[in-house]
């Protein structure tokens, strides 16, 4: 008997206190990690314990689906920070699964000392010999100038720390001596952005070398677009490499950096055509390759009061930006779909029911991602999950168009409308539109927070979480019975 992936038919009531569906536990587990900044805070209170809960949870009865989730969140999902809590509960919990773990969470010499900070702070000493073991091995793959540059600095866990932690033994003379300049601070200072600024200042003679030199990364040159901008070094090159495919696809940027490079720029004024052009087209290559959703589909973007927390403490990005970002994205790759923003109150014009709620409709593709995004993106109000639905009704009632085949919600799933429907959750409206319009129609919800609740159940219901644009994909291949978030963890190779 599965222990772990039960129905969700459980009611509950979620955070606000209104009906709900109980998630099982590596839904609940899956949502809160790919939603995550761990150690930020979140609208209705962090979720980092419970991510610690469920997962040492799962360590002590199915390592294997959490090993697979701490290498799919740092290698698929680009969760960074959550992988290294996920890799320090399997080395207390789970120590057979430690090997497997380091070795695909392990992508830069700082994940070791995160990890092993991580640990430490969570459980104390003595660390684990099986961590201390494959620490010492994979402290091994990294050269001088990846070790000098991720070295610790004034963090309270260095790479000496390691080693002295660690001992391990070195492949030869060389990777000796170099351990000895790790443990005595000689090593060769590395040639990076951070150390040429601080050293030579934010100028534009630093700067046209630094990206001529091709040592800036492509996240360095996103976040930074503001100050190579604001030097009046050459532009044009770090454009060509932000907009160019390949690069983007090797960035494996969250698509919301982005739209945060855009929002910082545009407030600054520094938005140029250009500028918009070259990120517009880094944003179009995460959807453009995607499979077409045939059909008619409804994306349902909640902009309430609960999504206008920002993802992280320094961080202008907020859950409501992400919403609108995805649905944009989605918008993208539908065949037909009409996008609606939702709270509860009168926040937008446009439809109105009968409880006194509003919703606005768009119909068809998008111009531009990032223009949506600045004059959409709006939080305000509280949950009325139903109105979507309800817009559906009303759109399809007494109408001769082609009903709707899906909708997806880009939600934080914390319900909190006076409405009770059949179930006292928006299910009932779904089984109404089933019964009226259209009997195989699908509900897709992507949690963008991961409070371990949700409005629908069933057949046909899909449940997706994360701010990466492959959730998408994941639409596709539940309605064609393919495979699911939760299957596609639970297969992700990791040998």
């Amino acid at each position: 008997m599965s222990k772990f992936n039960t129905p969700n038919t459980s009611k509950t009531t979620n955070l606000s206190g209104y009906a709900a569906y109980k998630m099982n536990v590596k839904e609940h587990l899956v949502t809160a990690v790919m939603t995550t900044m761990f150690g930020e805070p979140k609208f209705y209170g962090s979720t980092d314990t419970e991510i610690v809960k469920l997962a040492t949870l799962c360590a002590k009865d199915e390592p294997d689906f959490l090993c697979r989730l701490a290498c799919y969140a740092r290698n698929v999902s680009n969760m960074r920070s959550v992988s290294h809590v996920l890799t320090a509960v399997i080395a207390r919990h789970a120590h057979e699964y430690t090997r497997r773990t380091v070795r695909r969470v392990v992508v830069r010499a700082d994940d070791i000392t995160e990890i092993m900070a991580c640990y430490l702070s969570m459980y104390g000493k003595p660390f684990p010999n099986a961590l201390k073991r494959e620490m010492a091995s994979v402290i091994q793959l990294f050269d001088e100038y990846q070790l000098a540059k991720y070295n610790g600095g004034n963090k309270s866990m260095k790479l000496k720390d390691v080693l002295r932690i660690t001992h391990p033994t070195p492949k030869n003379k060389e990777q000796e001596a170099l351990f000895r300049k790790v443990l005595d601070h000689t090593l060769k200072t590395p040639y990076t952005w951070e150390t040429e600024l601080s050293a030579r200042g934010n100028t534009k003679e630093v700067w046209n070398e630094l990206i001529a030199s091709g040592k800036v990364g492509y996240m360095a040159l996103l976040r930074n677009l503001r100050n190579i901008i604001s030097s009046g070094a050459e532009i044009e090159p770090v454009l060509n490499v932000l907009s160019d495919p390949e690069q983007v696809r090797k960035s494996r940027q969250l698509p919301f950096r982005f739209f945060s490079a855009y929002k910082m720029l545009h407030a600054e004024g520094m938005v140029t055509d250009r500028v918009h052009q070259a990120l517009e087209q880094a944003l179009a290559v995460s959807v453009d390759n995607m499979e077409t959703i045939s059909g008619r589909t409804l994306i349902a973007v909640d902009s309430s009061g609960s999504m206008g927390n920002t993802v992280s403490t320094n961080s202008i990005i907020r859950c409501c930006d992400i919403g609108t970002l995805m649905g944009a994205m989605a918008s993208r790759i539908c065949e037909d779909a009409v996008v609606c923003y939702f709270d509860q109150s009168g926040s937008y014009s446009g439809f109105k029911d009968t409880n006194e709620g509003y919703i606005i409709a768009r119909y068809g593709k998008y111009d531009s991602i990032l223009d949506i995004c600045m004059n959409e993106s709006h939080a305000g109000g509280g949950t009325d999950m139903s109105l979507p639905m309800k817009f559906a009704l009303h759109e399809d009632s007494g109408r001769s168009i082609r009903p709707f085949d899906r909708v997806i919600y880009f939600s934080d799933n914390e319900c909190n409308s006076s409405w009770k429907g059949l179930y006292g959750t928006v299910q009932g409206d779904v089984d109404t539109y089933r019964k009226k319009y259209n009997p195989n129609f699908w509900v897709h919800g992507v949690d963008l927070q991961g409070y371990g609740t949700q409005q629908f159940r069933g057949e046909g219901f899909n449940l997706i979480a994360g701010w990466s644009e492959n959730v998408l994909s994941f639409i596709l291949l539940a309605e064609k019975g393919i495979g699911t978030l939760v299957d596609t963890i639970e297969h992700y190779a990791i040998d």
